[in-house]
């Protein structure tokens, strides 16, 4: 048995084993939605596709939102901060009326900067609400050619793409860029975070999620700083969504990548392209 179904195994078991999370974590119907995406199970271009299903009643598709095809262009607190996008599935509260009066979507989706939100001509709802996502994986497919590649997620080393300047992020949606605090320079170094099985320890980059990211994307809502350490934290339960799973089992590299925080540890998966 290769790392890669070992790893698998292990999300099913802990699949049935696991009780049902309450509070920042997911549930266990959550997490099979979420294992059917990862390969093997899933293609690299819907990976991280979040499907937004319409009220009860409504005749419209679900409409199916890329992350890889927002996060080409913009950091993730664009939306997660300045949007207000919750991380966790259901707590945003999207309505066409809130996206028609310029809130979430449509503070982009505008017809200035993107396609607008009105229904009119009506072919631009079915950009989104629809079930046919041939379109979607032919503009993944080129869009992921030129960059750097993985063996995990989508198949993309956004990490990578970033370093090499073949990304160029807009951080704000303000006609002018906002002026973002600096990392503290205890923070630039990476941390080495200790396990209970040495090979096992844990290298976390803030450099990296700064990147991207701001303080209170994580701050407090997902890591509690103000005390010393963080209370039940585990394997299981970021699997289930909390802690670094709240991104790192939706959007970024999932955790079948071992030697992504895992530096002891070894990846043996074949390769995706």
């Amino acid at each position: 048995m290769n790392t890669a179904t070992r790893v698998l195994v292990l999300l099913v078991v802990l699949w049935v084993l696991v009780p049902t999370m309450s509070g920042q974590g997911g549930s266990r119907s959550e997490l099979g939605r979420i294992l059917e995406t990862i390969p093997p199970d899933g293609p690299p271009w819907s990976y991280g596709n979040v499907v937004l299903r319409p009220a009860r009643g409504g005749r419209m598709d679900p409409a199916v939102f890329p992350h890889w095809l927002h996060r080409s262009r913009y950091t993730c607190r664009v939306c997660h901060l300045e949007l207000g996008f919750s991380i966790r599935r259901g707590e945003t509260g999207i309505s066409r009326s809130g996206n028609l009066a310029g809130r979430h979507c449509g503070a982009c989706h505008n017809g200035k900067v993107a396609f607008s939100v009105s229904s009119q001509p009506k072919r631009q709802c079915q950009r989104c609400h629809t079930r046919d996502l041939k379109p979607l994986k032919r503009r993944f497919e080129q869009f992921a050619a030129g960059m750097p590649e993985s063996r995990f997620g989508n198949g993309i080393d956004w990490a990578a793409a970033l370093r090499e300047g073949l990304r160029d992020l807009q951080d704000s949606l303000g006609t002018e860029q906002q002026t973002r605090m600096r990392l503290p320079p205890n923070l630039a170094r990476d941390l080495e975070l200790g396990t209970r099985a040495p090979r096992s320890g844990v290298r976390f980059s803030h450099r990296e999620h700064f990147a991207e990211m701001d303080c209170s994307n994580c701050h407090p809502d997902i890591f509690q700083i103000q005390r010393s350490g963080t209370e039940l934290f585990s394997m299981e339960r970021n699997i289930f969504g909390w802690y670094c799973g709240s991104c790192h089992m939706r959007v970024a590299f999932p955790m079948s990548h071992c030697n992504g925080c895992h530096p002891g540890m070894r990846d043996r998966l074949p390769g995706r392209r």
